[in-house]
């Protein structure tokens, strides 16, 4: 309860002091888990981290145009906000496919996620949305159809993308905020099983990530297969141990882990920094909610509150999913670790979020 007392003051000083702190980690993590793949990709040790310096710089100033801009002409814009990037998830259907998924628009050599802006574009149309009305009964059921249908509409593109991991996340996400803006848990519930069905009817079309699934039950019965990743993920926190093997000396980035510098960059934090190194990004990752929660329940007016807290929840609940996978306590869905995995889409995304989050905090402040 030591943070209970910050001043309001003080949050948004609080606020970014953590997020420097988080993208500086990120940084040297990144730093030591892709220098063996870029120089086996292009024979320049430096060369993924140059291009990670490159979208970081463009993340920059992306969080300070959404930290400056008005936050009322962002809710008046939001209707063009969604279709843009409704626009932009259609787009991908005419793109290449890259693993199995059809995620990405590729321009001139430049790769877009839109999936990824739809967090950003999502929080502002929720925000607006909920903003508007307040329940007088949490039993009116037509309150909710427009979001929901909005985000069945997104939901089932992004399932039709091969894209489960982020639907998943998705559909976590939203019920939160459900929840959290007024719905009775039943209803939570309700919808949620409407959802599963859906959700299974896919899975039963692609018979390899039900396989993935029973891998990740017991990955011992495939070790060199389907369990491998994990198994190879678990080993990695066991080499660790309590102080780690050290920055830069750590041996499942150099090939025996796939996706060591994305999906699975926190085994590498977890073998070279130890359980010393995972608490401190844990710790981290809390602050960054915590202060971003505070920041919310501080606003103004509740399209404010709902801005702040929709975007710390979007970022924390990526960590925390991210994070359980790597230890083995989630199937791999393909989720990165915000700040830390490689991916410029995610990157300026994130930055997009904290933005909007430092932007509510500065009007708290009355500046």
């Amino acid at each position: 309860m030591i943070f209970m007392f910050v001043e309001r003051t003080s949050l948004r000083k609080c606020y970014l002091l953590v997020l420097w702190s988080l993208i500086a980690y990120g940084l040297v993590v990144f730093y030591t888990s892709s220098f063996f793949l870029s120089l086996e990709l292009t024979g320049e040790p430096n060369f993924l981290f140059l291009m990670r310096l490159k979208y970081l710089f463009l993340s920059f100033i992306v969080f300070f145009v959404f930290e400056r801009i008005s936050l009322d002409f962002l809710k008046k814009i939001v209707s063009i906000i969604l279709l843009v990037t409704f626009t932009l998830v259609l787009a991908t259907f005419f793109s290449p496919s890259v693993s199995g998924t059809q995620r990405w628009i590729f321009l001139k050599g430049v790769s877009i996620q839109p999936s990824e802006i739809f967090k950003v574009s999502f929080t502002i149309y929720l925000a607006s949305y909920l903003s508007r009305f307040r329940l007088k009964s949490d039993n009116n059921i037509s309150y909710w159809i427009k979001p929901m249908l909005i985000f069945g509409i997104f939901w089932l593109l992004i399932i039709l993308q091969n894209d489960y991991s982020t639907a998943i996340y998705f559909a976590m996400l939203f019920f939160i905020v459900l929840f959290v803006s007024g719905m009775s848990l039943g209803y939570v519930f309700a919808i949620l099983f409407t959802f599963v069905p859906i959700a299974m009817l896919f899975l039963i079309f692609e018979p390899y990530r039900v396989a993935r699934i029973f891998a990740f039950l017991n990955p011992y019965d495939d070790p060199l297969g389907k369990g491998y990743q994990i198994i190879a993920s678990l080993n990695a926190f066991k080499s660790g141990g309590l102080g780690g093997r050290g920055l830069g000396m750590g041996e499942v980035k150099l090939g025996r882990l796939p996706e060591a510098n994305s999906d699975f960059i926190f085994s590498v934090l977890g073998e070279e920094l130890g359980f010393f190194g995972i608490c401190l990004a844990i710790v981290l990752f809390f602050l960054l909610f915590y202060f971003g929660y505070f920041v919310a329940l501080f606003a103004k007016t509740r399209f404010r509150f709902f801005i702040a807290f929709i975007a710390s929840l979007t970022i924390f609940l990526q960590s925390i999913m991210n994070i359980l996978i790597a230890i083995g306590l989630l199937p791999p869905t393909g989720i990165n670790l915000p700040f830390f995995s490689s991916g410029g889409s995610s990157i300026v995304v994130t930055m997009a979020l904290s933005g909007l989050i430092s932007n509510v905090s500065r009007d708290v402040e009355g500046e």
